[in-house]
């Protein structure tokens, strides 16, 4: 299935020399950002091998509506989108995620934001998310994966959209060791290319509910070049910011309904 082209190049060069850029200032200054399971800062992250097979996730359907005309449809080949157009099956959209894409805070599943896109798209969601991971960050003494291991899940027929989304559990890995996170960012998407060959990407920001600092900017434009190698579809959560003070729930860290409904709605814009 033929991927979106994202407008807008960056080529990996201008990463790297930005990302020595914000090294520098990243030790110079600017606090990190975890976003695990509402108990506390998740503990120190490292990649490691791969795990043993995880329980599966559950299917989530979404109510199919009538389908409407898009930029996406037009260009499939004849054959898929008249498979599409008589309402065969919904398209599986598969959700790679940190607790923003789990829906932590939210006031039920349905509520957040990968569930509302999945409902206004028209797809049925499989979402793998899991709280407190990342690009490399992972908590293997609770079976939560990094966004790699989460792909690596989920068997490579019938899916139809991959969404990555977020990645700011690394802020503070990135700070420490920025090359092994924007290595990680590159090789999750060649993952997600290769894994799923089919299916469409997107590729959402990351997103904070404090101030943008360095980390977000720097992890951001790491997600945008990769997005951009492999034609993928990139949604900024920072260009306007879309958390904002409103949003965020009252644990600091996470954001409340209206927050998921704003991430939602941002998303939907962007790929409609």
């Amino acid at each position: 299935m033929k991927r979106w082209l994202v407008g807008g190049g960056i080529v990996a060069g201008v990463v790297t020399a930005f990302a020595v850029a914000v090294v520098v200032g990243m030790f110079a200054g600017g606090g990190g950002l975890t976003v695990g399971d509402g108990r506390g800062p998740a503990p120190t992250s490292t990649r490691a091998p791969t795990p043993g097979p995880s329980p599966s996730p559950t299917l989530v359907p979404a109510p199919s509506p009538t389908p409407t005309p898009s930029v996406e449809s037009a260009e499939r080949p004849a054959g898929r989108t008249a498979e599409r157009a008589i309402g065969a099956e919904p398209p599986v959209a598969l959700f790679v995620g940190d607790s923003y894409t789990v829906g932590q805070r939210a006031s039920s599943p349905s509520n957040r934001w990968s569930t509302r896109v999945a409902r206004e798209m028209g797809w049925t969601e499989r979402n793998v998310a899991d709280n407190g991971t990342g690009f490399v960050s992972r908590r293997p003494e609770t079976d939560r994966l990094s966004y790699a291991e989460q792909l690596r899940s989920v068997p490579p027929r019938g899916v139809d959209l991959v969404v990555i989304a977020g990645g700011q559990n690394d802020f503070q890995e990135l700070r420490d060791t920025p090359a092994l996170v924007f290595r990680a960012v590159a090789d999750t998407y060649e993952l997600a290319a290769q894994r799923f060959p089919d299916a469409e990407i997107i590729a959402v920001g990351p997103s904070t509910p404090w101030e943008i600092g360095l980390e977000a900017r720097a992890l951001d434009s790491a997600v945008r070049a990769a997005a951009e190698r492999h034609g993928a579809t990139y949604v900024s959560m920072l260009d306007p910011d879309v958390v904002g003070d409103r949003y965020v729930d009252a644990d600091g860290t996470h954001v409340n309904d209206q927050g998921y409904a704003a991430i939602a709605r941002r998303v939907v814009s962007q790929i409609s």
